[in-house]
């Protein structure tokens, strides 16, 4: 990037997610004195135009946005970087339907210049071309924030009482850590306070009547959301099949799993953090700041919480539900679960102290588990790519959903 903005030529910086954003911001103004202009949703009209025009009236140097900054009109185009290139967030699913990392590719190449991938755990695509020559493969073999280690284990659920999702050993472990005064995390990739409301008598799920899917509870508001299509409704308290008022929340989301784990340690603060209750940036920055002064000691949290965030006195985290991906029909389902454990697992143990990460599973002897703990992302990756390529799946074949 310094040498595009000493030959006066602008670059943008795609991130994923407008959580990343502020602190991304921090370490650019720190590190060149160049104007730098951000791009997200959060922003006003007005805001954007500024941004807008200043970018293509040549007056910002650097341009640090989410997937939609990938549009912006620049005047001396010198690079594109993409951060996390593997994030299902820079595709766009709805509406205006684009992938906002394939589209920077084509305008750089439009444009003649020079586009760089960023990621710990490459898309399969993307490491398939790196594999095959097409991309110029590099390594970084050092990390800026000098780590320890992370031990990670598989915890065997299999006849054990859960309670809101949490086994009593991995209960045991958090009230480890927090007595060294430590922070920890909680991972489940669910918000709301349960995924379901289902009829104990009938079975009848409540179903979203535009897109098919089950509704997700959210307890605080007493409604019933659709995570698919935005629909709202009030909570029924009897079953619209048989009319049974013994209904049941199946399931556990972010809203359940703090409501219980502020039960079972009332002494320590829990901090949830997903699109619900960080409904704003500002919120969000607080937050993390918060977290960071060590004012809450137990994360509960989202995706938003796996990405890029620096949690000096983290010392564990632990997924509660793995098994789900393990058996998806989305053929992807594999690849984004080992990429999601190994980003998990490297929000902790950053601040030179050893970090713990627990994997919740009934199946502690699946191979594409053991293989990701015990030979790392790159190995896994390049075994799934034999798998897919015996199965004529993406990378090697091509596929349109209609």
């Amino acid at each position: 990037i310094e040498n595009q903005l000493q030959q006066q030529r602008q670059v943008i910086v795609l991130v994923p997610e407008i959580s990343l954003t502020p602190q991304t911001l921090a370490r650019f103004q720190q590190r060149f004195g160049v104007q730098i202009g951000v791009w997200h949703s959060g922003l006003t009209d007005n805001e954007r135009l500024a941004v807008w025009q200043k970018a293509g009236d040549g007056e910002l140097g650097i341009i640090i946005g989410t997937r939609s900054a990938v549009f912006l009109p620049i005047k001396w185009p010198g690079m594109i970087v993409i951060d996390e290139e593997h994030d299902s967030s820079f595709k766009q699913q709805d509406g205006f339907r684009y992938h906002a990392r394939d589209l920077a590719l084509m305008r750089a190449r439009r444009l003649n210049i020079p586009v760089v991938m960023g990621s710990a755990t490459p898309s399969l695509e993307t490491l398939n071309n790196a594999l095959t020559s097409r991309y110029r493969h590099l390594h970084l073999r050092d990390k800026v924030v000098k780590g320890s280690r992370v031990i990670q284990q598989l915890l065997d659920i299999r006849e054990q009482h859960l309670d809101a999702g949490l086994s009593p050993y991995l209960v045991e472990r958090i009230y480890a850590h927090l007595r060294q005064q430590q922070q920890v995390m909680i991972f489940i990739n669910r918000r709301g306070y349960s995924p379901a409301i289902m009829c104990n008598d009938c079975g009848y799920v409540e179903t979203c009547q535009h897109c098919d899917k089950p509704y997700t509870f959210h307890k605080s508001t007493q409604q019933l959301h659709c995570h698919h299509c935005g629909s709202v409704r009030k909570r029924q308290f009897s079953c619209q099949s048989c009319g049974s008022h013994n209904l049941s929340a199946d399931g556990v989301g972010t809203e359940q799993l703090e409501e219980t784990l502020a039960r079972i340690f009332p002494e320590y603060q829990v901090a949830r953090i997903d699109s619900d209750t960080m409904a704003s940036k500002r919120a969000l920055s607080q937050t993390l700041e918060d977290i960071n002064q060590r004012k809450y000691q137990i994360l509960v949290g989202t995706q938003i919480l796996a990405k890029g965030h620096h949690f000096a006195h983290l010392s564990m985290v632990a997924i509660l539900d793995v098994d789900a991906a393990l058996y998806s029909a989305d053929f992807r389902a594999t690849e984004q679960l080992a990429q999601l454990v190994t980003q998990v697992a490297g929000r902790t143990g950053r601040a030179g102290k050893e970090g713990e990460m627990w994997l919740q599973t009934c199946h502690p002897d699946n191979g594409l588990l053991l293989d990701l703990l015990h030979n790392g992302y790159g190995h896994f990756a390049r075994t799934t790519l034999k798998e897919r390529q015996a199965a004529q799946l993406p990378p090697f074949e091509f596929q349109i959903l209609l």
